[in-house]
């Protein structure tokens, strides 16, 4: 069915699209879009203060309030950026309004938001990944961190926990830190904790556009989680990100797409899951082979970023395709381009950032600037939340596109910011 548009409803059915989310995702999403100029209004829910460029935002903020509002708008696009709505089963309301969708069904979206469903349907389909156990209890977990001998070892929330749910224990006192921490939710054991192998590596960010038979490979992108260069450092929703990735050989590619996503994809219509959207999947290149991390069920942030900019496609006919259960074209064109994000975080991020600092930007020819926890006040623009803004940089080269993105990062007045200042370095690709 790759290519066959004869089922898919015309562009003239389309009255309106919307883009759920409030991050710097979604301004890219929303910019991809833009490009392509439809001559129908374009929505946000909820938005941020750069998206209001591009879209009238929409005040609906759960899942319920979006489906109310797009009862009596006709037929929308709606393309989903986060993965809590899709874990609530936005997806599946929506659709039964009649509107075409780009994001999987509840079942699907388990794949992320509970990360024992994923690591059973792994085991279940022999999808290489990590070692692993899980734990319902504090004192059976405290028990088991008592006796381990190996380090390290990383330990995961089953649930979603927006990237900070994950950490790498080099020794007990790391481990006892997070569980100890951790333990304050008693709700953090309601779908349990995964202690897992300590996967060694590189680690590489692979997108894929499927209707859940097929699939499109998106550019490869490599994103950096951690807050900082330090190995120990918190992990974070991500700090910067850079595309195409060109370490991977010809090879490798094609041992992930044998090994790791045709399996995948096989399993996901096994399972008879309504998946029209976009998976992704976090592995680790080790010795014995590529191993998955975890899945998204959406695109990842920062990684859409950089991947947006540099595919030349039309971004609306794309997604009312997969909406409809249709792939455009067997693959994408090859980037002609290279894009580096650095991500702009308010000091105290991940743990409690300083909000409400006033930011002012004056773009840089060349570059792009997404929002997310931006907000105006009086006409002002205002830091309200973690990471504020990704800054991208676009050129031929990896570091003309590095030069161009810290470039603009400079001249961004943000005075309580953070940010990482090895992202595409050379040497770390």
């Amino acid at each position: 069915m790759t290519g066959d548009t004869t089922t898919v409803l015309p562009l003239s059915r389309l009255s309106g699209i919307l883009v759920i989310g409030s991050g710097a995702r979604e301004h890219a999403i929303l910019w991809g879009i833009s490009k392509d100029s439809p001559s129908v209004p374009i929505y946000a829910a909820p938005g941020n203060a750069g998206i209001e460029t591009l879209a009238t935002r929409v005040s609906a903020y759960t899942p319920a309030d979006i489906v109310r509002w797009a009862e009596d708008k006709g037929c929308l696009l709606v393309i989903v950026g986060p993965e809590d709505p899709l874990a609530q089963g936005i997806a599946d309301m929506l659709r039964r309004q009649g509107h075409v969708v780009v994001g999987p069904s509840y079942e699907a979206a388990r794949l992320e938001s509970s990360k024992v469903f994923a690591k059973r349907f792994m085991n279940r389909y022999h999808i290489p990944t990590a070692s692993w156990q899980l734990f319902k209890d504090p004192k059976e977990l405290h028990n088991f961190l008592v006796g381990r001998k190996i380090w390290p070892l990383v330990l995961k929330q089953s649930r979603l926990a927006q990237g900070k749910g994950v950490v790498v224990a080099n020794d007990p006192d790391e481990a006892f830190g997070a569980t100890d921490q951790w333990n304050e939710d008693p709700h953090v054991y309601d779908d349990g904790i995964i202690a897992e192998e300590c996967l060694v590596g590189r680690e590489v960010s692979v997108h894929v556009l499927t209707n859940g038979e097929e699939y499109v490979w998106l550019p490869l992108a490599q994103d950096y989680k951690r807050l900082n260069s330090d190995p120990h450092s918190p992990n974070t929703g991500g700090m910067g990100a850079y595309a195409p990735v060109d370490w991977l050989s010809d090879e490798e590619r094609k041992t992930i797409d044998e090994e790791i996503l045709r399996p995948v994809i096989e399993a996901i219509a096994q399972e008879r899951m309504l998946y029209y959207g976009i998976l992704y999947v976090g592995l680790m290149m080790t010795s014995d082979g590529p191993k998955v991390l975890e899945f998204n069920v959406r695109l990842g942030d920062p990684e859409t970023e950089v991947i947006i900019p540099i595919l030349d496609i039309p971004w609306t006919a794309w997604w009312w395709a997969l909406g409809q259960g249709r792939l455009l074209a067997p693959r994408l064109p090859d980037p002609q381009s290279t894009a580096v994000a650095v991500v702009m975080a308010s000091e105290g991020y991940p743990r409690k950032p300083v909000t409400g600092q006033p930011l002012e930007i004056d773009p840089s020819p060349g570059g792009l600037i997404f929002h997310a926890a931006t907000v105006r006040d009086q006409g002002r623009l205002m830091a309200q939340g973690g990471r504020v803004l990704t800054v991208v940089g676009l050129g031929s080269r990896l570091e003309t596109a590095r030069e161009q993105s810290y470039r603009q990062v400079e001249a961004i007045r943000f005075p309580q910011s953070q940010h990482r200042d090895d992202i595409a370095r050379e040497g770390d690709q």
